[in-house]
């Protein structure tokens, strides 16, 4: 057995217990003690699959059951929140089929201003990851504006919820400025965090140095769950899990290829349900060993962001899906 496997196997699960459902006065919903609205409360817990052989159906109609566009008021400026953690191409890193799509939604939603930004590791130069990958290529095209969230443009936070940030952390200041955001993950295992979804998109939010610290830190899987909570702007998470990694990652691994679109408001219940599929496809044996709602990550990011979301209030709206019910036992 490699030591390393078993390492994290441990990590995973001395973090990692947690019941079904948390009715704890936490961030996401309405504190009991104090009556105070928390953040989450505006985050459904209905998430939407879609497959079809027409891709471009599938995303517009997985947008239209997650709940669609209404809440674009004409000529709001939008944020596509990619990942580009290096110049892989998908799913990788974000498909630029994608973007280009959904930009064309976004524009006939009304949508004034579309932005497409992210900021790469350190050790990466951000712009050529997004011409390497053809990112930058298909916002362009499609009429955007691509931004790089660089460190000088970063702003002091600290969410109130963020109890593993004590000291907060930065978010690039275009999160301030925008009116939506919209989370564009793929379907990946990590090598260290487990899976790699809409919470953990938010990384790339992080000038380095707080990347660093992060993976340093024991409540490293508890962190990327807390990051989303630096803004009350994001809207809509479209997991594209037509391909992804179901072992290895973020950056290569084996590839699968699911040809499925998820879509939800909140970004702990669209992660449920990715991580749900990686374990219905088969993934590494960590993922395996634990529930989904026992994940570290999902946990926290239920206490944080949705404390209502629990497998008994989380609604699966299907189109297309062949194995939706074994999706929903992994759910159970």
């Amino acid at each position: 057995m490699d030591n390393r496997d078993f390492n994290r196997r441990e990590f995973l699960r001395l973090l990692g217990v947690s019941s079904l459902c948390f009715t704890l006065p936490l961030a996401g919903g309405c504190d009991e003690q104090t009556g105070k609205e928390n953040p989450g409360d505006a985050a459904g817990n209905t998430v939407a699959l879609v497959k079809n052989g027409d891709d471009a159906y599938a995303l517009s109609r997985a947008i239209e059951l997650a709940g669609g566009l209404d809440f674009i008021a004409p000529g709001q400026s939008v944020l596509l929140k990619v990942a580009l953690n290096s110049p892989n191409a998908f799913p990788a890193t974000t498909s630029p089929f994608i973007v280009s799509e959904l930009i064309g939604l976004l524009k006939a939603a009304g949508a004034g201003d579309i932005y497409v930004g992210d900021k790469s590791p350190t050790w990466q130069d951000t712009m050529n990851c997004f011409e390497e990958t053809g990112i930058y290529q298909a916002a362009v095209h499609a009429g955007a504006e691509i931004v790089v969230f660089d460190d000088t443009d970063m702003v002091p936070v600290k969410p109130e919820y963020t109890a593993s940030w004590p000291l907060g952390f930065s978010m690039p200041d275009i999160f301030n400025r925008v009116d939506h955001i919209i989370a564009l993950p793929t379907l990946r295992t990590h090598r260290i965090a487990g899976f790699t979804m809409g919470l953990k998109l938010f990384v790339g939010a992080l000038p380095q140095a707080e990347r660093f610290s992060m993976h340093r830190s024991i409540d490293f899987l508890q962190k990327i769950a807390e990051i989303a909570l630096c803004t009350d702007k994001i809207r809509l998470s479209v997991l594209d899990a037509r391909q992804g990694f179901n072992t290895e990652g973020p950056d290569s691994g084996t590839l699968v290829e699911p040809e499925i679109i998820i879509t939800g408001s909140n970004l702990v219940a669209a992660d449920a349900v990715g991580l749900a599929l990686l374990k219905t496809i088969g993934t590494t044996e960590d993922l395996t060993d634990i529930a989904v709602w026992d994940h570290p990550t999902i946990k926290r990011g239920v206490e944080t962001y949705a404390p209502c979301l629990c497998a008994e209030t989380l609604e699966i709206v299907s189109d297309g899906i062949e194995n939706i019910e074994d999706i929903k036992k992994n759910l159970a």
